[in-house]
């Protein structure tokens, strides 16, 4: 699972996805990324990548809000194509959701509490989940208002030792493939959903303080200790 990531070096985000900034004003560096909040989100567009915002939880628009059935935030890789809920999109509705690093809660033994681990590339460089998206009616005039979700898929070595699952981070020579509207082949596309290299990674634990959503500030990705590679 993927519940939480970070997106702070925004300077790096038109040269790092080549995308055309129409507004960055509501780019901002978030340090604590959580379901239902929006995130931007680059598509290809009908003259490019672009980049969208969008919220974080798939609700395409026969999704019927429950309060004990919140929006899906990630969507396995294994399953994609058996699940209603992402078939359609996994045609039609590709997207890179960006990002510098992602949290998950470590079991310690002996411990109560789980440990929040900070993963990221080894080279501090942004990177893209792969993700798919769904355009929705909007309210209030708002037009289409789109949500999304990240793909996960099995763990790698530096994973496998803090949680079962990961998010899929694109490599930069699939990131055009996903991307494509001429692209329809299914098993081409999920050959791009893999363990990310845990030689390229690095995990470390950091504050407690991250696990509440409404703490955003740069001192939940300090380390406690020197990091891990993978």
């Amino acid at each position: 699972m993927c519940g939480r990531f970070t997106f702070t070096e925004i300077a790096k985000i038109v040269g790092r996805f080549g995308i055309v900034l129409q507004d960055g004003s509501r780019i901002t560096p978030r340090f604590n990324i959580s379901p239902s909040q929006e995130i931007p989100v680059v598509i290809e567009g009908k003259n490019g990548r672009e980049l969208r915002w969008m919220e974080w939880g798939f609700r395409p628009d026969w999704f019927k809000a429950q309060t004990n059935r919140p929006p899906p935030i990630n969507a396995r890789s294994e399953s994609l194509l058996e699940r209603p809920m992402f078939h359609d999109a996994v045609i039609r509705g590709r997207c890179l959701i960006p990002a510098d690093g992602f949290f998950e809660w470590k079991t310690i033994p002996g411990e109560r509490r789980k440990q929040p681990m900070y993963v990221r590339l080894a080279d501090g460089e942004l990177f893209g989940f792969a993700g798919l998206y769904t355009d929705r009616p909007g309210t209030g005039g708002a037009g289409l208002v789109g949500s999304c979700a990240i793909i996960t898929t099995g763990p790698n070595e530096l994973m496998a030792a803090i949680h079962h699952r990961m998010p899929a981070i694109l490599e930069r020579a699939d990131e055009a493939l996903w991307l494509s509207h001429r692209e329809r082949d299914a098993a081409r596309l999920l050959s791009c959903l893999r363990p990310y290299p845990a030689a390229q990674m690095e995990a470390f634990p950091v504050s407690h303080l991250v696990s509440y959503a409404n703490n955003d500030q740069p001192e939940l990705i300090l380390p406690l200790e020197e990091p891990g590679k993978g």
